[in-house]
């Protein structure tokens, strides 16, 4: 996943108000169609370019029992056909007028992003929603979907990295629709019906479930006539997707370890933290950088890097998502070094809950999260991901430009308190990837 994309995600909200060319990231106008489309415009008439991002209920967590992977697969396939299009005349009207059109998927939501030239942007939108109303899910394009997947998690498997992540988050939701990987394994792709798929978009891209973002070269009038004719015939009816059960809090972590031979040893360790609507939501985002935020100031890179030499990165993040959202370090250390490595962050998580941050240190930090976050909006596709995540997690119109506000409200004892609360070392489930290093239970990648 591009960095930038990832920061988003883990961060939606962490800048002020700031201007770009035309468009003030905190002035996006809202609109809903007929249908139930929630939509935010950001008009910028700078360049003739417009980006659309579109999230909808439907993500791996919705995922049919048995078949880890069925939303990653509908996102896939959304751009292999649609009306009297098969996939090669499709990407080929795409190709012909430059439009950019993809889906992906993830734990929460499907994703749609679409980037065309504003003179085109009625042709865009047109094929945009023959994809999103009259798919045409072939067989042919199901089963070639199903062996590039397959091809893909198999040479994943050879990244200790990657290993380390999906036993993690197995163990940290473990019976929970967050458990499961994303792209699904190689057995569960298999086993994907093309019915799996159309169902699976049928109750995904439901008008009250999406959330439209659109920023660029296009005015508010000219977007609701062209809403109102090419998808007014959107399915207007609630998604049939059951909700997310509240991801549960384990008062133990365990220790796992894969074998594998490597010349470094993959650590990734995590633990449920809270969702977005918990209070402590903006004092954790204050404590997760001062601890292994970005950045050659924190505590972890510190401890870790410059005083003992034992990674070249060490890094923390929180992960929010629609219910409780994990708070996990990762890094890579020479296999002799593991034991060293996890026990000083057990020690750093500890100092951490103990004294919390120097008055000079919570500054510090709080001056770069206000100030850092414009650098990773210069565009109108970061703009329109930006705000569909706003819309889709309901932030409120004025969250860009309450987000300093909240930020610096901020205190030490916050901090503190929220150190205790999430930094606990024997709640963190703790993966390494790597050559025997030696306890906890161990399996073959």
């Amino acid at each position: 996943m591009n960095r930038w994309i990832f920061f988003l995600m883990v961060v939606v909200g962490w800048f002020p108000a700031v201007s770009f060319g035309e468009t003030t990231l905190a002035d996006a106008r809202f609109f809903q169609t007929g249908g139930g489309i929630r939509v935010y415009l950001l008009e910028n008439h700078a360049n003739p370019m417009v980006e659309v991002n579109i999230l909808t209920r439907g993500g791996s967590a919705y995922d049919p029992a048995g078949k880890a992977g069925v939303a990653s697969l509908t996102a896939w396939m959304f751009n292999e056909g649609a009306g009297d299009m098969d996939a090669e005349t499709f990407r080929g009207r795409l190709d012909f007028f430059g439009i950019s059109m993809d889906g992906d998927a993830n734990r929460d939501t499907l994703v749609v992003k679409m980037t065309t030239l504003s003179e085109h942007f009625e042709e865009a939108l047109r094929l945009l929603a023959l994809a999103l109303t009259q798919p045409r899910f072939e067989l042919k394009n199901l089963e070639r979907a199903q062996r590039e997947r397959i091809v893909e998690l198999k040479q994943h498997r050879e990244q200790a990295g990657w290993l380390a992540g999906l036993q993690l988050y197995s163990m940290m939701f473990a019976g929970h629709p967050y458990g499961h990987p994303t792209s699904g394994t190689e057995e569960s792709v298999g086993r994907i019906t093309l019915n799996d798929v159309r169902q699976f978009h049928a109750k995904s891209f439901r008008a009250p479930e999406m959330v439209m973002a659109v920023a660029g070269d296009v005015t508010q009038p000219v977007l609701v006539a062209l809403l109102d004719r090419f998808l007014g015939g959107l399915d207007s009816r609630p998604s049939p997707h059951g909700k997310i059960p509240l991801a549960p809090q384990s008062e133990k972590g365990g220790e796992f370890h894969v074998e594998m031979d490597t010349s470094q040893t993959a650590i990734q360790m995590g633990v449920v933290a809270m969702d977005r609507e918990d209070p402590d939501y903006y004092p954790l985002l204050v404590l997760g950088q001062a601890f292994g935020g970005s950045g050659l100031t924190s505590r972890l890179y510190v401890e870790l890097r410059e005083k003992r030499g034992l990674t070249y990165g060490v890094h923390s993040m929180f992960l929010p998502l629609k219910e409780r959202g994990p708070f996990m370090v990762a890094l890579n250390t020479k296999t002799a070094s593991v034991a060293d490595a996890v026990q000083l962050i057990r020690d750093e998580m500890r100092r951490m809950a103990a004294e919390g941050l120097k008055d000079e240190e919570l500054l510090d930090v709080k001056r770069y999260l206000t100030g850092s976050f414009a650098l990773n909006l210069d565009t109108l596709k970061k703009q329109a991901a930006t705000w569909s995540l706003i819309g889709y997690y309901r932030r409120g119109m004025d969250y860009l430009r309450r987000w300093p506000e909240r930020i610096q409200a901020v205190s030490g004892e916050d901090v503190k308190r929220v150190a205790r609360r999430v930094l606990e070392p024997e709640r963190f489930s703790t993966v390494t990837v790597g050559k025997t290093v030696g306890g906890g239970k161990t399996s073959d990648p």
